[in-house]
């Protein structure tokens, strides 16, 4: 991806469309991630499972050489003192303390590898506060020299053996797409973090291809805070996975995003056999402007049954409040050969001087591979007037390529 002020993952802002379904993936997981509620109290009885051998006053260096060595509870009380409880302010990361924060995230890179899998996903909890830090205000530059092992411990979180530890991560990455330090940037420094952002996100979306469903609705999840429609994108291949807690997952993250999941897809999911994705699809185009009748139209033309798709054609085909004619040129390429032959019928009643028509009923009188589609269209051939006056030459035309006189 490309880097530099602007580019890349670098986000100034949030992405308040994604907001109001955003937490749709934790209330319907069995687990949340460390730190979120659920699973932060496994990590944490890891943590005290021997006693609290650390406190206030352990030193820096103690913390750092117990998380290198694999100790869960040095973990926990790195933890307390970076977590601020909730209504308390949160300190800034200045240069007077920016040294501790160094070592102790050095440490947990080291010490990653060394960790039971409840650990690991501490871990990545844990790295996911410290950034959260640096977003202070008045931040030390030196928050920079954070950004590299941080990625290290994700970049080995998001590919653990163990899907709780995948989870976890994932979870945390969707935070970032959208972070800003707290302070203003060089634009070589805005370079920095944007390809620190840009090297997270192919594991992510490596994680969409996982077998482990849990897995990739996390990554779904992930992606949908992730403000740049083309880098999001991937996630949309899943609205038809197989497992429903994907499915469910594309419909709520991208919801709001009108140009990535659209009302053509969000109708489709009204046909899903799971029915908070029905009513999550159908709340979906509601708020998008769609009304009671539109969508139905829209999942009757979608329908498996072949005679619901065709019973469209005669409940639009005379509308003076919706454009017919983009309802009945989607049936005319419809896989049914009855439902195009309707609809080419219905077109040529239109009496439009549109081309796009015109060309549509030619094209299928002429190349339809159902008889009866062919038939059908050519009673509603356009005249050769308004073939030659309105219609581009169709593809392989000699109109093409003219000879010379």
């Amino acid at each position: 991806m490309p880097q530099g002020r602007g580019t890349g993952l670098w986000i100034a802002g949030g992405l308040a469309v994604v907001a109001a379904g955003a937490g749709l993936f934790w209330a319907t997981s069995s687990r949340r991630p460390a730190g979120e509620g659920a699973s932060a109290p496994t990590a944490n009885a890891a943590a005290t499972a021997d006693g609290e051998a650390f406190g206030e006053s352990s030193t820096t260096a103690e913390l750092a050489q117990a998380i290198r060595a694999g100790d869960a509870r040095a973990l926990a009380a790195v933890r307390s003192r970076v977590v601020v409880k909730e209504g308390e302010p949160k300190e800034p990361v200045t240069d007077a303390v920016v040294d501790d924060y160094l070592e102790l995230i050095g440490a947990m890179r080291a010490g990653f590898l060394q960790f039971q899998p409840a650990g690991r996903a501490a871990t990545a909890s844990l790295a996911g506060a410290m950034i959260d830090r640096f977003r202070v205000d008045t931040v030390s530059i030196r928050f920079l020299e954070a950004l590299k092992p941080i990625h290290d411990v994700f970049a080995a979180a998001l590919t653990d053996v163990d899907p709780e530890v995948r989870f976890v991560a994932l979870g945390e990455t969707a935070k970032f797409w959208t972070w800003v330090p707290g302070r203003t940037l060089s634009e070589i420094d805005e370079a920095r973090v944007a390809e620190w952002k840009d090297g997270l996100h192919p594991a992510v979306v490596r994680s969409l291809a996982s077998k482990d469903a849990r897995t990739r609705a996390a990554a779904v999840y992930s992606l949908g805070f992730l403000p740049i429609d083309a880098a999001a994108a991937p996630a949309l291949a899943h609205a038809a996975d197989p497992a429903v807690e994907v499915r469910r997952q594309v419909v709520i993250s991208f919801a709001a995003r009108r140009a990535l999941l659209t009302e053509d897809m969000l109708i489709q999911s009204i046909h899903d056999q799971d029915q908070p994705i029905r009513e999550a699809a159908f709340s979906a185009l509601k708020l998008r402007g769609l009304n009671q009748e539109q969508i139905s139209l829209g999942v009757m033309m979608t329908s498996p049954r072949a005679d619901q798709r065709a019973s469209v054609i005669a409940l639009v085909k005379d509308r003076a409040d919706i454009d017919p004619i983009v309802w009945l040129m989607r049936l005319s390429h419809d896989k049914d050969e009855s439902v195009r032959a309707r609809a080419v019928e219905a077109l040529g009643e239109q009496k439009t001087d549109d081309a796009a028509v015109k060309r549509r009923i030619v094209e299928m009188a002429q190349s339809d591979a159902s008889e009866l589609v062919r038939q059908a269209a050519s009673k509603q051939m356009p005249s050769v007037e308004e073939t030659t006056a309105s219609l581009p030459p169709l593809p392989g035309s000699s109109l093409l390529n003219p000879k010379a006189n």
